[in-house]
C-alpha cells in the first residue's frame, strides 16, 4: 500500500457505498414500486407470481452476505457500509467540537464532554450540522418508495401529486430517525441491532480477511496504545478477540506503520508495523490478486448458492 495508508481508499470506498445506496433505486436497480404494486428490478416491474425472479432475488439476498463474511469479514462495515460512516463522521465532528474523548452516545458511560470545549458554540454547531446531514440523507429512504422524480418534485419544491401530503410526512419520519442514528445511536446500531454484524460473529472465521498482530515481534512494540487510539471502535488491535468490534478499516495498520516509519528516521525500506490484513493464519501479507483469488477460494456453498441465484434472477428477466 502506497505511503498514504488504506485511508484514502477507504474514504473513496465509503463515498462510493453511499453513491450506490442512491443510485440503486434512482436507475433501477431495484425499488419497491407502491402505485403499481410491485416491486421493479433492473427496469422490470415483478409481481409475486413471478416465482423465478423472487425465489433467485430471495437467494441472493439471504446468501451475498454469507459470501462477504467468510471472504472480506467486516471489510464490508469498515469500508463500504453507509451506517459505519455515517457513525464515523459524526463520531468525528462530535471529537473535533466536543474534545477527543468526548461520548454523547447512548453506549458507553454516558454524556463525557472536555470542559475547555463545553460551550455553547461548539454544541450548536454540533446540533446544526448533525441536522442538515439528517435532512439530506432523509431523502434517500424515498428512492426506494417513489420514482426519481416524485423525489426529485419534493426536493426542488416543484409541482404536487398524488404521493406528495405522504411523501412530506414520509421525508419528515426518515430524516427525523436519521437524525437520531447520527446523533445518538450511532455505533450502539452496529453493534447490537445488524444483522450483518450478527453473520459476522456466527459465520466469521479466522481464514476471512481481518487485522492480525506480528506477535513474533513484540519486542519492537512501543506499548504506545497509538494502534488504539486510532481505531474507529475503541478495540485494541495487538489484543484481538473473536467477538471484538473491529471493522476491518485498516486505521490501526497505518497508524503503526507511520510510528515505525518515524522511529527508522523515514527509512523507506525500514520494517513494516506490526499489524497487517492477513488471510488465514499466514505471517505473509496477500497481495491485491492473491488475496483476490483466496476470496474467491473461500466462497465455498455460499458463493454456489449466491451465483445460482444470480442465474435464476437473469433467467427470470430475459423470460418474464
Amino acid at each position: 500500500m502506497a505511503s498514504s495508508g488504506y485511508r484514502r481508499a477507504r474514504r473513496a470506498g465509503q463515498i462510493a457505498g453511499l453513491i450506490v445506496l442512491v443510485l440503486i433505486p434512482a436507475i433501477g436497480i431495484f425499488r419497491i414500486d407502491l402505485a403499481g404494486a410491485s416491486l421493479m428490478v433492473l427496469g422490470h416491474p415483478v409481481h409475486l407470481r413471478d416465482f423465478p425472479v423472487v425465489a433467485g432475488l430471495a437467494i441472493v439476498v439471504a446468501t451475498a452476505p454469507l459470501v462477504m463474511i467468510s471472504t472480506l469479514g467486516t471489510g464490508w462495515c469498515g469500508w463500504a457500509c453507509p451506517q459505519n460512516t455515517v457513525s464515523e463522521w459524526a463520531n468525528n465532528l462530535t471529537h473535533r467540537l466536543l474534545g477527543t474523548r468526548a461520548n454523547v452516545n447512548v453506549e458507553g458511560a454516558g454524556l463525557q464532554v472536555a470542559p475547555s470545549k463545553n460551550r455553547v458554540r461548539n454544541w450548536a454547531l454540533l446540533g446544526t450540522q448533525l441536522v442538515a446531514a439528517a435532512l439530506i440523507l432523509g431523502v434517500v429512504p424515498l428512492f426506494y418508495f417513489f420514482p426519481p422524480g416524485e423525489v426529485w418534485s419534493l426536493v426542488s419544491f416543484g409541482e404536487s401529486s398524488q404521493f406528495s401530503r405522504f411523501i412530506h410526512r414520509l421525508y419528515l419520519f426518515s430524516a427525523g430517525l436519521t437524525f437520531i442514528d447520527i446523533a445518538v445511536v450511532r455505533y450502539f446500531w452496529c453493534n447490537y441491532g445488524c444483522l450483518y454484524r450478527f453473520g459476522a460473529l456466527l459465520f466469521r472465521s479466522d481464514r476471512a480477511l481481518h487485522v492480525a498482530y506480528d506477535a513474533s515481534r513484540s519486542g519492537e512494540c512501543a506499548r504506545c496504545n497509538y494502534c488504539r487510539t486510532a481505531c474507529v471502535t475503541g478495540v485494541d488491535p495487538t489484543r484481538l478477540r473473536f467477538f471484538d468490534r473491529c471493522v476491518d478499516c485498516g486505521e490501526c495498520i497505518d497508524a503503526c506503520n507511520r510510528l515505525q516509519a518515524k522511529r527508522s528516521g523515514g527509512d523507506p525500506h525500514a520494517a513494516a508495523g506490526l499489524l497487517g490484513f492477513r488471510f488465514g493464519t499466514s505471517d505473509r501479507r496477500p497481495g491485491l490478486l492473491q488475496g483476490a483469488a483466496y476470496a474467491v477460494g473461500r466462497a465455498g456453498w455460499p458463493g454456489a448458492i449466491c451465483l445460482a441465484g444470480c442465474v435464476l434472477l437473469g433467467w427470470g428477466l430475459l423470460h418474464p
